[in-house]
């Protein structure tokens, strides 16, 4: 049974991280339109090398399936001492077809929840791969149970501007529901002046979805869990 049969979703994921997304909501009959608002980039390769290979870290922290992208294409994996952590089932999925093992996984997928319940040490080094346009809530909540925690960010996430008239051929389709997967996205779609009709927005998680109200945007429905799979769920509910 197609359960999303005439329904349309827009999907506002970077290009490259669409394909399964895609795949589950057409399997269940939606139509998809594909309006990438964020694209990501290396930066720091050789500073990275520096940081990695100056000190022993008792923690490796992964918060996106990007991290650990652009982490591995610089890092050698058989230098891997470290403990890992990550925030989600997808980012665990991405250490483990490396070959490497992924020692926690919060109970909920945020990373406040993962700095709350990691499993650490006093004075414990951490490492913290990340975005450029990261926040430090994971930060303070480490180093308030005394560890040593160091960011760095690894990749750049950048706006995708579209013209009025690519603009207008997107909007004027009949869509049905919006989703965001990061405050990125969120802001790409504001910063562009897209603002919705009677679209439904849903949000992969908390954060987004507090971004997304602070840019006067009215959430329908957070993920839950924080998956893709967890959108397509809460979809199906208000559908």
């Amino acid at each position: 049974m197609q359960l999303l049969n005439q329904k349309t979703v827009l999907i506002t994921r970077s290009a490259d991280q669409t394909a399964e997304f895609i795949i589950q909501l057409q399997n269940l009959g939606a139509q998809t339109i594909s309006l990438p608002l964020i694209k990501n980039s290396p930066i720091n390769e050789q500073e990275l090398k520096k940081i990695f290979n100056s000190e022993k870290y008792d923690w490796l922290i992964f918060s996106s399936t990007n991290a650990v992208k652009f982490f591995f294409d610089c890092i050698n994996l058989n230098s891997i001492n470290s403990k890992i952590a990550v925030v989600g089932e997808k980012t665990k999925k991405a250490i483990e077809n490396l070959g490497l093992i992924v020692d926690f996984i919060p109970t909920q997928f945020t990373a406040k929840m993962l700095a709350k319940e990691l499993p650490i040490s006093l004075n414990d080094s951490i490492l913290i791969p990340r975005s450029n346009l990261a926040k430090n809530d994971i930060v303070t909540v480490l180093e308030s149970r005394n560890c040593n925690v160091k960011t760095f960010s690894i990749y750049k996430n950048s706006s995708i501007h579209y013209s009025k008239n690519e603009r207008d051929s997107i909007f004027n389709q009949k869509i049905d529901y919006i989703t965001f997967t990061s405050g990125s996205t969120v802001k790409s779609f504001v910063e562009l002046g897209f603002r919705p009709n009677n679209e439904k927005i849903i949000c992969i998680g908390p954060e987004t979805a507090k971004i997304a109200e602070e840019n006067s945007l009215v959430v329908s429905a957070i993920a839950n869990p924080h998956t893709i799979e967890g959108m397509i769920e809460a979809i199906k509910s208000l559908d």
